[in-house]
C-alpha cells in the first residue's frame, strides 16, 4: 500500500505552498500524485509535468524537461520550481541536472530524482526534505519557538489539525516557528530560528541533520489524538522549553454522549495506516476503551493485515480510503483518518481530529459513522 519514493517526495516538494512542482514524468504518475489531494483544496494545484510520452521514453526526455521548465516560469509566478524526477527518466538515464543549469529562469530552480521503485514514500519525503534543507538560511533564534515536522498537504484533516495544534502549542506559551511540509518558502528558510524541532512520525533525518549542522535538539512525538495524547504532546514541548504550561481539556462533550460510548465500551476494531496508526490505535484503545484487535502500518503486508482482520471480531474499521474494499466485504463501517482519503472532502477548517477539540470531533465521527451503517440492514 505504498505509495513509492515519488510519491513521498512529491508530497514533501509541494507542501512549500508558493513554489511550483514540475513532475518530470509521464502523466499518469503526474495525475496519480495529485488527485489525493483535490478532496482538501481544490484551488491550491501548484504542479505541472512533462508529460512523458513514447518519444520520450525512445529518444530521451531532456528537451521536454527543457521546454517545460521555460514554460512553467513564464506561466507561474513563484520563486521556486521544484523538479521531481520519477521512474522514467531514472530508467533512460535523462541528466536532469545538466538541463537544470542549461537554463536561466526567474525563479530559483532545485531537483530531485525519486524514481518510485528506489524507495518507499517515507524514503521519499524524508529524502526531499534534505534536499530542500539547502534553501534554509542562519537566523537568529526565537525563544520559545519550534518548528513541526512531519506534514503534508494532502494529509486528511491537515488544516483543521496544524490549526488546532497551534492554538494548543500558543496556549502553552509555544510559538510555532514553521509548519514542514505546509509552509510558504519564507516560512522554509527561516526553519533555523527554532529553539527545538518536533517530529511527527516522518521527517527524522531533517530533524537530525539540523541538530548536527545547527545543534537544534528535537522531538519525537506521537500524534496528538485523543485527551491524553495531546496532554502529553503538549507537556513534552513545555517542559523541554521549560516553559511550565500544564494543559487542561473539557470533558463535558463526553458527558452528553455517555450512553453511546457505554455501549461502544469494548468493541473490536481494526487499525491500519502510516504514521499516524499507533496514535489513533492508543487513543481507541486507551480512552475509547475499543478493544484493537488488528493493528498495523502501511508498509507492513496488507495481505496478513486483511486475513487478520477478516479472522478477528472487528466490527469497525479504521484506515484510509484503500480499505473500502474489506470494509464492504465485512459488511462493517469504515472511519477514514489517515491518507489517502478521496472519497471524502475536508473544507471546514474548525473540525479537527487532532488535539483536545480533535478527541471531540473524532469521537462525534465515530459515533454518527457507526448510528447512520446501513450495512447490517442490507
Amino acid at each position: 500500500m505504498d505509495g513509492g519514493k515519488f510519491f513521498g517526495a512529491f508530497r514533501a516538494s509541494s507542501g512549500i505552498t508558493d513554489a511550483v512542482v514540475l513532475n518530470h514524468v509521464p502523466v499518469g504518475c503526474n495525475w496519480g500524485a495529485a488527485i489525493f489531494k483535490t478532496t482538501s483544496n481544490q484551488f491550491d494545484m501548484r504542479h505541472a509535468c512533462t508529460v512523458m510520452h513514447e518519444r520520450e521514453i525512445v529518444f530521451g526526455g531532456e528537451d521536454a524537461l527543457r521546454e517545460a521548465l521555460i514554460r512553467a516560469d513564464e506561466l507561474y509566478d513563484t520563486p521556486l520550481l521544484l523538479v521531481i524526477a520519477g521512474d522514467a527518466p531514472s530508467i533512460i538515464g535523462d541528466d536532469v541536472e545538466a538541463v537544470v543549469n542549461s537554463v536561466t529562469l526567474d525563479a530559483e530552480v532545485m531537483w530531485m530524482e525519486a524514481a518510485g521503485f528506489k524507495g518507499s514514500m517515507m524514503d521519499g519525503y524524508e529524502e526531499a526534505l534534505l534536499r530542500l534543507a539547502g534553501l534554509m538560511k542562519e537566523s537568529e533564534t526565537i525563544q520559545g519557538s519550534v518548528n513541526l515536522i512531519g506534514f503534508s498537504p494532502d494529509d486528511f484533516k491537515v488544516d483543521a489539525d496544524v490549526k488546532e495544534i497551534k492554538q494548543l502549542l500558543l496556549d502553552a506559551g509555544v510559538e510555532v516557528n514553521t509548519v514542514i511540509s505546509k509552509c510558504s518558502l519564507e516560512e522554509f528558510r527561516r526553519a533555523p530560528a527554532a529553539e527545538l524541532n518536533v517530529v511527527l512520525g516522518q521527517g527524522t533525518l531533517l530533524a537530525e541533520q539540523m541538530k548536527k549542522e545547527l545543534g537544534l535538539p528535537y522531538l519525537k512525538m506521537d500524534y496528538p489524538y485523543g485527551l491524553d495524547g495531546t496532554a502529553h504532546f503538549v507537556n513534552a514541548i513545555s517542559e523541554e522549553l521549560g516553559t511550565g504550561h500544564e494543559p487542561e481539556f473539557d470533558i463535558e462533550p463526553f458527558k452528553r454522549v455517555y450512553l453511546y460510548l457505554h455501549e461502544l465500551y469494548g468493541t473490536p476494531v481494526s487499525v491500519i495506516g502510516d504514521f499516524h496508526a499507533e496514535a489513533m490505535a492508543n487513543f481507541l484503545d486507551g480512552e475509547l476503551g475499543f478493544n484493537v484487535e488488528v493493528s498495523a502500518r502501511n508498509e507492513d503486508d496488507y495481505f496478513a493485515f486483511e486475513e487478520e482482520v477478516r479472522n478477528s471480531n472487528t466490527t469497525i474499521l479504521f484506515g484510509s480510503s484503500f480499505e473500502q474494499n474489506i470494509a464492504e466485504t465485512l459488511n462493517i463501517p469504515l472511519i477514514r483518518f489517515c491518507y489517502p482519503v478521496f472519497d471524502n472532502v475536508c473544507v471546514y477548517d474548525d473540525a479537527p481530529y487532532a488535539g483536545f477539540r480533535g478527541a471531540v470531533c473524532l469521537t462525534e465521527a465515530i459515533i454518527n459513522t457507526v448510528m447512520s451503517y446501513g450495512g447490517m440492514n442490507k
